[in-house]
């Protein structure tokens, strides 16, 4: 198999990432955007060692899921993987990717249909646009995949509306001048549409513009320009300055108010979320006797909710910023049986484990780290409910959960990220 080589196809399966898959002479072919069941015609775009990518030329047939993307930028920006697609036909191989993760690593559970909403549109509440200047004209958008080149969009079909509303203004306002020095605007909405921006470059040209945005728009409540000037892909720096309100904005989540730093982990779908920490709690079966350890707490959401329900609630957060945000958070919403520790889990696990009934784990995308998972035992809780954005490392940590005496009783996929690659699970585990 050669670049540029054209075949004819029928697609066989999709991956959770949104490419069809076909096979040539024993090799994956993958192909975005091609449907199980369709027939094309592809051109191969670049060969591996043991698979290739291949591009459709011409679509002979059409599968029944098959839609019109709602965005003129699908398949370029590298954002959304499933606009193409029926919506719960998307759902469906979004359990078929985990169920496969299970069943290669011998872990006998069976993965529930995810939980999801009715629109899948319009749900985020947080947005990070790059910017580039070319040809003497502002380029914002999203990158194209697998690159650094901005395609320039000019809405973004799944963020909010009052988020849109205010990038929409922005890239008519903003000048070649400001932007040379702009790396990403970062805009967070909440649920009253109140409106976060943060200005993330080398350096701070946006008074005036901040002004004309603020004077134009009562909903932008605060507006932050964060110094970057590290020479990779970490999107914040360290120092910022605030330009208007305040370096937080308050949040709603099942009836707690929540200020959430720029820098703080928050779950981008409210709706989703609100649905993810109930069933994480439901799965939890608290009872006001237990005490609680909260690992990954960031700004506190989940610490501040389980506390209701609950004798005692420890919350353990390396980020300073998210950490102070959550210890705010519990005096806001007057919790006064839950306290916030700022440091490493897995130091934390090291240092302080303690008897505990429930032990609720966030992890980012990595997973837990391994001195984390190895002091699990020292705080031996009778359940763990471990809240995942990254299957693959979820089933690794199952194993090592599996391995030290804790089964898996039940995987509840949530589509916290619709018509993303991306999936949140809950999952249960239960001491032997």
């Amino acid at each position: 198999m050669q670049k540029n080589e054209i075949y004819t196809v029928i697609c066989e399966d999709i991956t959770s990432q949104g490419y069809g898959v076909v096979h040539l002479d024993s090799m994956a072919v993958f192909v975005f955007g091609l449907l199980p069941k369709e027939k094309a015609k592809i051109r191969i775009v670049k060969v591996l060692s043991r698979y290739a990518f291949g591009k459709i030329e011409e679509r002979y047939t059409s599968s029944c899921d098959r839609l019109e993307p709602a965005c003129p930028a699908f398949g370029k920006c590298g954002g959304c993987a499933f606009l193409h697609l029926d919506y719960l036909a998307s759902l469906k191989v979004k359990q078929n990717a985990v169920q496969t993760l299970f069943d290669r690593a011998h872990l006998p559970i069976q993965v529930e249909f995810p939980l999801s909403v009715q629109d899948p549109y319009a749900y985020r509440n947080k947005a990070q646009f790059p910017v580039q200047v070319r040809n003497g004209k502002v380029q914002m958008g999203f990158y194209r995949p697998h690159s650094h080149d901005v395609i320039d969009c000019p809405e973004c079909k799944i963020q909010s509306d009052a988020i849109n509303h205010v990038y929409q203004a922005i890239r008519q306002k903003l000048r070649p001048q400001e932007a040379a020095t702009l790396r990403h605007v970062l805009i967070r909405s909440n649920q009253k549409n109140e409106i976060q921006i943060v200005w993330i470059g080398t350096e701070n040209r946006f008074q005036t513009l901040t002004q004309d945005l603020c004077k134009a728009d009562p909903q932008i409540v605060s507006v932050v320009f964060n110094e970057n000037v590290r020479k990779d892909n970490v999107i914040l720096g360290e120092s910022y300055e605030v330009l208007y309100g305040t370096d937080y904005l308050v949040q709603e989540c099942m009836g707690l108010q929540m200020d959430v730093h720029f820098k703080s982990f928050y779950q981008v779908n409210p709706v989703m979320m609100e649905i993810l920490y109930q069933t994480a709690m439901d799965l939890a079966k608290l009872q006001d006797f237990m005490h609680v350890v909260d690992l990954y707490s960031g700004t506190g959401t989940i610490s501040c909710l389980v506390s209701q329900h609950v004798q005692s609630v420890i919350g353990v957060e390396i980020v300073e910023e998210a950490c102070q945000d959550a210890k705010r958070n519990a005096l806001r919403n007057h919790l006064h049986n839950v306290e916030f520790v700022c440091e490493d889990a897995g130091i934390y696990a090291k240092k302080h484990a303690q008897k505990t009934d429930v032990l609720f784990v966030d992890p980012p995308r990595k997973g837990l780290c391994e001195e984390a998972t190895d002091h699990i035992q020292d705080f031996d809780p009778d359940k763990i409910i471990y809240i995942s954005c990254n299957p693959n490392t979820l089933v690794r940590d199952a194993k090592r959960f599996q391995e030290a005496g804790y089964d898996c009783q039940k995987v509840q996929p949530v589509d916290m990220f619709c018509q993303t690659a991306g999936l949140e699970c809950v999952s249960l585990f239960v001491k032997r």
